[in-house]
């Protein structure tokens, strides 16, 4: 994976240390590497290295020297993580961001850096779930806090060292179970719907405004001082079908850009700067609503009546429903049409016609989803996943067409989908040698397979489960109205695939070349459900996904 990257971003550096890895790893492997040996002696010669240096005494030595590392350590010290540089750093730095998936929160930082013993390097704190570091891009060291209660965190920068702190830990587990049990009894007698405060931990102690939630339906502002009459401007009207009510505080708050304020029965709630000295919150909705506000000293309450309950009584996907992220990949796109079929049919046009469907249908149900491309444009494969691992995606989908010689098109059609895997039958070669052909640069078979034969098992699991639940419910969707061959779920080296997250497939939606398939594969109803499929498949592997866990 990491050599691909390399090759995919012309860093001559990390090609020479990912090659020697793959060595190595073939040696292991007992497969042919003579080749990789040879393109590592050239690019050797490229950066001015030693032409005489053995490949034997490189597999018995380090990959690299410690001087080719900016990071020299991390630990955990309490409830902290120390990272330790060999030169100054400084707040630009590191990058951190915020996460939430499902119930589970996670704290992000993006340190700009490499560390040789990032892959090994295990950190634990008590009361912290997981903990996960990692090399995210070759300078870029990646560490992810995951916690099932929203972690507080902060971080310090001394010189050549960066503390990242967590706060609230000591007393949480006792906490929760305590104010578990109490919320039980409290509920049994009578109460279906209680008291519902969204608390995004959000505090703002240095500006004006000091918290914005939500609670049951109303939004609740507190202030870090008196605000009066004069310093809230409030007006309504209706723009483009939607009645918006739009509030400007007289006052700053720093976390507009994070937050995220929702209520049952309205469309949007949107917070955001209207200038540097102004907080505008404005509520958009279809339907007019009945909006009016209390102001008392440090806090303003705005409250919201004739709210329709539909969304309360609206049926979930499954039961327990969690919503998801899913990152859509329509293959191909701009200068490369993929497979073309008669009448010139091009693959690209129905992989974007059926990922709209897709995410449309998805984003319905209340998954949060994306897509890598929405119009008819090229990205390289190096940049289609990046999408999905900065949106931390559960699933990834990449949509494409097949096809055949024109000598058996009449013959050759149905539906199939694929996973991550070292390809075991011919067909599964071919295909992925066609999708692969306008992504990849060239690597040699024996470092292809001895890559695709390290993948971690968890990864092959998950993906082949959701292969084989999304083929399923795509012949049943296509089924009800036509009559479709089932290819089956298979393995097969896709590169598109190879830095995706957990749970990855490629979805090979019918034969363009077909006659017949062709041109169902260009009909409205046709894309609609083989999305519809898509999605069934989708949340029938996040429901059965559990039991693997």
């Amino acid at each position: 994976m990491s050599y691909l990257k390399a090759v995919l971003r012309k860093d001559n550096q990390s090609k020479i240390n990912e090659l020697k890895k793959l060595i190595i790893l073939g040696k292991k492997l007992n497969k042919n590497t003579t080749p990789d040996v040879k393109k590592l002696e050239i690019l050797l010669k490229r950066e001015n290295k030693s032409t005489k240096t053995s490949i034997k005494e490189t597999s018995n030595k380090k990959i690299s020297s410690d001087s080719n590392y900016s990071i020299n350590s991390v630990y955990t010290q309490k409830n902290s993580i120390i990272v330790n540089f060999n030169n100054k750093i400084s707040k630009k730095h590191i990058k951190f961001f915020e996460l939430n998936q499902g119930n589970i929160h996670k704290d992000v930082f993006d340190i700009n850096g490499n560390f040789k013993d990032a892959q090994p390097t295990v950190l634990k704190i008590d009361n912290i779930k997981k903990i996960t570091i990692g090399q995210f891009k070759p300078k870029i060291l990646r560490i992810v806090l995951a916690n099932e209660k929203n972690l507080k965190t902060f971080y310090t920068i001394k010189d050549k060292q960066l503390i990242i702190n967590i706060r609230n830990l000591n007393t949480s587990k006792s906490f929760s179970k305590i104010r578990t049990e109490k919320i039980v009894k409290e509920v049994k007698p009578k109460t279906i719907t209680t008291i519902s405060t969204i608390s995004n931990d959000y505090i703002d102690t240095e500006n004006e405004i000091r918290s914005i939630n939500t609670k049951n339906t109303s939004i609740e502002i507190e202030f870090n001082k008196k605000f009066s009459k004069k310093n809230l401007s409030y007006i309504a009207y209706k723009n483009n079908g939607y009645y918006e009510d739009i509030f400007d505080l007289k006052g700053k708050f720093k976390y507009t850009k994070p937050i995220k304020l929702s209520i049952d029965g309205i469309d949007k709630i949107i917070v955001s700067n209207r200038d540097s000295k102004t907080t505008r919150i404005r509520i958009s909705n279809k339907k007019d609503l009945k909006v009016y506000y209390i102001l008392n000293k440090r806090k303003l309450t705005i409250k919201i009546s004739g709210l329709s309950s539909s969304k309360k009584t609206k049926a979930l996907p499954y039961p327990n429903f969690q919503s998801k992220t899913i990152v859509i990949d329509p293959g191909h796109g701009a200068h490369d049409p993929g497979a073309v079929g008669p009448n010139k049919r091009y693959e690209k046009v129905v992989t974007l016609k059926v990922a709209k469907y897709l995410y449309n249908i998805l984003k319905q149900r209340g998954h949060k989803v994306h897509l890598t491309r929405n119009k008819d444009t090229f990205i390289k494969v190096g940049k289609r996943t990046d999408l999905a691992l900065k949106k931390n995606a559960d699933v990834f989908i990449s949509i494409h067409a097949n096809s055949v010689a024109k000598k058996n098109a009449a013959k050759v059609s149905g539906i199939e989908t694929y996973y991550l895997s070292p390809a075991k039958t011919e067909r599964a070669k071919r295909v992925a040698a066609k999708e692969n052909k306008s992504d990849i640069r060239k690597m040699s078979s024996s470092s292809t397979q001895a890559f695709l034969s390290s993948l971690n098992a968890p990864k092959i699991t998950h993906s082949r489960l959701l292969s084989i639940d999304v083929q399923r419910e795509m012949l049943a969707s296509v089924g009800k109205k036509y009559k479709v061959k089932d290819k089956g779920s298979r393995p097969g080296p896709f590169w598109v695939l190879l830095d995706a997250p957990q749970a990855s497939i490629l979805v090979e939606v019918g034969y363009i070349s077909h006659p017949e398939e062709g041109r169902r594969l260009y009909t409205r109803d046709y894309q609609k459900l083989l999305a519809e499929g898509m999605a069934n498949g989708i949340d029938t592997y996040f429901q059965m996904k559990a039991r693997f866990d």
